[in-house]
């Protein structure tokens, strides 16, 4: 982001965020300054040079296993073990792993869930018995995820020019792609708070965007909305509500959020709930 920020000194900071979630690892950064907008920049920058740019994405004899998986890690969960399906084996696909992590396109995000217990009669219940914690598969840079959420899924369309109705999907679809980088982003902001863990968390039975503990010992949790509408004092209801299904003792509740918060949520707002706009980011440039 401050890389970023420096380049394009005259985005406002949603724009920054925007450009950072499609254009990080792309290596031709110089050419986005000759158009006005994010969407202009992907037309020409991207579509319109695809035949120059797929052969940064060209990997082994396995290519099309590979592009499916990535496909799969790009729009899905990111669990590690949720890619594997009829059409790639368990097998097969840590031989895609390897190949991926050595060529530095993915890396992996490890799970800060604890394993399950026994219980007092010493034995795990029998529905947990084959459950595994899985850890997550990142993209080492959000141009290879956007590569692969928008651009190879398309690729017959762009090779036939049908670049408006590639245009329309990007469009529909920017805010949900960049909520991840907004995720990731909210945890790098959280760290101002001088944290000694942090990061998004997942088990069998909730998500949270953001878990932090802090030099304090305080832990916070968070939820992130790149959205256009407000954040409500639902949106907060619903965090504490998973905190409590996994039996969290949370000091302070971090809501992060792309368009402000509800009148009410501002009112209402009590001691232990730390609000973040879009504004707030700019602490990270």
């Amino acid at each position: 982001m401050q890389e970023f920020s420096k380049d394009f000194p005259y985005l406002d900071i949603k724009e920054l965020i925007e450009y950072y979630a499609v254009f990080d690892g792309y290596k031709m950064r110089e050419k986005l300054h000759n158009y006005e907008n994010i969407l202009q920049n992907i037309e020409e920058n991207i579509l319109k040079k695809y035949d120059k740019l797929k052969q940064e994405f060209i990997y082994d004899k396995n290519q099309k296993d590979i592009e499916k998986l990535l496909f799969r890690i790009a729009v899905g969960n990111r669990k590690i073990y949720s890619i594997y399906k009829g059409d790639i084996s368990h097998f097969h696909g840590l031989s895609l792993y390897k190949t991926l992590f050595s060529r530095g396109v993915i890396n992996k995000e490890i799970s800060r869930e604890k394993p399950i217990r026994s219980t007092r009669v010493g034995q795990i219940k029998k529905e947990l018995r084959k459950y595994q914690i899985e850890d997550k598969i990142k993209f080492t840079y959000g141009f290879y995820r956007f590569w692969f959420t928008f651009i190879a899924p398309n690729k017959s369309l762009i090779e036939n020019n049908k670049l408006d109705e590639v245009m329309l999907k990007i469009e529909k679809g920017l805010d949900k792609y960049v909520s991840l980088t907004f995720e990731e982003l909210s945890n790098r902001l959280i760290c101002k708070r001088d944290v000694v863990d942090f990061g998004s968390y997942w088990d069998r039975n909730i998500e949270l965007d953001v878990l932090a503990k802090t030099t304090e010992g305080l832990i916070i949790a968070g939820e992130c909305k790149w959205k256009n509408q407000k954040i409500s004092k639902n949106v907060l209801g619903k965090l504490q509500k998973k905190c409590l299904l996994a039996n969290f003792k949370v000091d302070c509740f971090a809501l992060f959020s792309k368009n402000g918060f509800s009148n009410e949520l501002l009112k209402n707002r009590e001691k232990n709930v730390l609000l973040y706009d879009i504004n707030s980011f700019k602490g990270l440039i």
